[in-house]
């Protein structure tokens, strides 16, 4: 009976536990809600976690008709939010994109404020106090962000079609302004998410637009060559017979075999393509409530992937931080 009795204990605590006490152990493919955010961070679109495991969303609700602010929500361990709020630059609205956490310096966020040229941002916010210090301005959309070994920042501009890199030391070049980056005329967004391969050979770019990877070579001096198509959704849809192949493509990310995980937001997938971006080996989607809802960005910690969800079409109803398990790590962020 006692045995009985502690059983049912365990199984009881066991329910209460939130899905952020849980993310460890889910298995590959699983997807979970984490965090919701409605009311926090309406339309989360970066995402970022700490060595500790604190989860970074930003949000982007003035982009897409809303009105709430453009917080950024820390998610601790144990589950709880907390709001730090973004005040707006020269633009007077403030809309955070992508996000990376570097340790020992803080949270790097790019503002794509109201889209118009020379008002977009890239700060660095410090979690624990909220002070915010601007890097860099002069971005048209400031989008999606990497960083290099040499701590050097690289920002993605959606509408000019371009890869601003931003140096330790404050300098900002214009890294790439490749015709691969560009976004087609019918659909404004180009380059997006951004990311490096394991040796950082390449700079890796999703073009929302033309539904097509892009990879960029790191030459030794530090420039970047000619770009080229890594993977053509177009193409993967002919060689698979789907219609959806990187529709949308958004956030990007390597596991450490070399297979890139795509946010695919308009099909609420995550599409993860070979290391030779010739196929899609897997798609993810979660069920019923934990769905995705227009997953914009990722982030590895071990075996679970965090997924930001923009709930681009219900208002931002569904704002949402979700937590899938995956076979295999990440590539470590700056290797």
């Amino acid at each position: 009976m006692n045995r009985l009795l502690l059983i049912l204990a365990i199984l009881i605590v066991a329910v209460g536990i939130p899905g952020s006490a849980l993310a460890g152990g889910l298995a590959p493919g699983v997807v979970q809600n984490y965090a919701n955010l409605n009311g926090h961070c309406p339309n989360p679109e970066g995402i970022a976690i700490d060595p500790v495991g604190n989860v970074y969303a930003t949000s982007a609700p003035r982009i897409f008709g809303g009105t709430g602010p453009s917080n950024i929500c820390v998610i601790s361990t144990a589950g709880a939010i907390r709001e730090i709020p973004i005040a707006p630059g020269p633009a007077g609205v403030t809309n955070t994109l992508g996000a990376l956490f570097e340790p020992g310096q803080g949270l790097y966020v790019v503002d794509y404020a109201n889209g118009v040229a020379g008002n977009g941002r890239l700060l660095k916010v410090d979690p624990a106090s909220g002070q915010v210090t601007v890097l860099a301005l002069g971005f048209a959309a400031a989008n999606g962000i990497a960083q290099d070994r040499h701590r050097n920042l690289f920002v993605s501009d959606s509408y000019a079609g371009t890869i601003t890199r931003v140096a330790p030391d404050g300098s900002v070049s214009t890294w790439s302004a490749d015709p691969l980056l560009l976004p087609a005329p019918e659909f404004p967004f180009g380059a997006n998410g951004v990311t490096f391969d394991r040796d950082q050979k390449f700079l890796y770019v999703a073009n929302t637009s033309t539904r097509r990877i892009i990879r960029i070579p790191v030459l030794a001096d530090g420039s970047a060559g000619s770009a080229e198509i890594f993977a053509d959704g177009t193409t993967l849809n002919a060689r698979e017979g789907s219609t959806d192949a990187l529709v949308r493509a958004d956030g990007i990310m390597f596991d450490v075999a070399g297979n890139l995980y795509v946010c695919a937001n308009l099909s609420n997938e995550i599409q993860v393509l070979s290391p030779d971006g010739g196929s899609i080996i897997h798609r993810y989607t979660g069920n019923g409530a934990n769905a995705f809802d227009f997953d914009a960005s990722l982030v590895f910690k071990g075996q679970s992937l965090y997924i930001s969800n923009l709930s681009l079409f219900d208002g931002g109803a569904n704002s949402k931080v979700s937590v899938m398990g995956v076979p295999l790590p990440g590539l470590p962020l700056r290797p």
